[in-house]
């Protein structure tokens, strides 16, 4: 056998074999970079699409307009009370009732906010 064909084949088919391995691997990375931006901005669509929007509200009587009538906490006892001559905020929560928005409407010193 000829010293070209006994060293060269191998060295030929090894080198071959390295570019088709080199080229298969860099067609699946790219393959994982696409499916990766793709599923990045699906998901980012998906997040998009759950954002939900949270508003703080704040309940409180001024202390400067409260004239001491009462007449929130006989509107509204779960989120008024009296306290020395003054209406004052027991509780936060069900800030979307009727009752409070009664109660607002109703104090003839206009001193309880809802912000």
């Amino acid at each position: 056998m000829k010293p070209i064909i006994k060293y060269g084949l191998p060295f030929v088919l090894v080198s071959s074999s390295i570019l088709v391995y080199s080229a298969v691997k860099n067609q699946s990375q790219q393959q994982i970079n696409i499916n990766n931006f793709s599923n990045t901005s699906t998901n980012q669509n998906k997040t998009d699409k759950n954002i939900v929007t949270i508003t703080i509200q704040k309940l409180s009587v001024l202390a400067n307009r409260c004239r001491g009538c009462g007449k929130c906490v006989r509107i509204d006892p779960q989120h008024f009370e009296m306290s020395v001559h003054q209406a004052i905020v027991i509780s936060s929560t069900d800030l979307n009732s009727s009752n409070l928005t009664l109660a607002i409407n109703n104090c003839p010193g206009q001193a309880i906010t809802l912000e």
